[in-house]
């Protein structure tokens, strides 16, 4: 039994070493704030580039080997990028968000397995050699579920609580407490605010159970 686990926990070593090293030595400083020390798995799988780049607290990184995540911000033609992502929010596998402009990810957002945020068309629309295109920001706001492989694009707002169905393209802003699905992303279902449980929600148990010392 003790052959069987002794890899076992030195590859525990090593994988926590590294992760350790990699988020103090490299991943850390990619950012211009942070407002707390991310959970992450799969650090090495996690891709950040560019200015303007803010992380609140109790964010949460999921990137699986093979699924890079990508945050990146640009500064070009006159365009500078910037994303904020807030505090509680939950980043899975494969996720990219490209900002010419500005993409805002409110509290307690959660973004599924390669989700795709763009606020930029990236290219002119006729004159194919000169980025960046047409630019407007996108705007999470608090407690908006992304599905997996969904796309939000340039100018949109999702409103608060509401989720994006796996695999739509939102094109125009998705009111508060609905769930919006297809291509063209449309309402199909309306939310009871009341009965949603946001992260915020869990990390203040959690804080209450601390206090008490269980």
């Amino acid at each position: 039994m003790d052959d069987f686990l002794k890899p076992t926990f030195l590859g525990s070593i090593v994988f926590l070493t590294r992760t350790y090293l990699t988020y103090h030595l490299s991943f850390k400083k990619k950012f211009a704030h942070i407002g707390g020390t991310p959970r992450t798995w799969g650090i090495q799988n996690i891709d950040v580039f560019g200015p303007n780049i803010r992380i609140g607290k109790n964010c949460v990184f999921a990137a699986g080997r093979g699924d890079r995540t990508t945050i990146t911000t640009f500064r070009m033609n006159g365009h500078e990028g910037a994303i904020d992502i807030g505090d509680n929010v939950l980043l899975m596998s494969g996720i990219r968000l490209s900002s010419a402009s500005k993409i805002q990810v409110g509290d307690d957002c959660m973004l599924a397995n390669r989700c795709y945020l763009t606020d930029a068309d990236w290219h002119d629309i006729y004159d194919r050699t000169q980025p960046v295109g047409r630019t407007a920001p996108i705007i999470l706001e608090k407690g908006v579920w992304i599905g997996d492989s969904a796309i939000v694009c340039k100018g949109v707002r999702v409103g608060e609580n509401s989720i994006v169905g796996a695999g739509a393209v939102v094109r125009r802003d998705i009111p508060s407490n609905v769930i919006a699905v297809g291509n063209p992303a449309k309402v199909v279902k309306k939310l009871d605010p009341k009965k949603v449980v946001l992260m915020s929600d869990l990390y203040r148990r959690i804080d209450e159970w601390k206090r008490r010392g269980r």
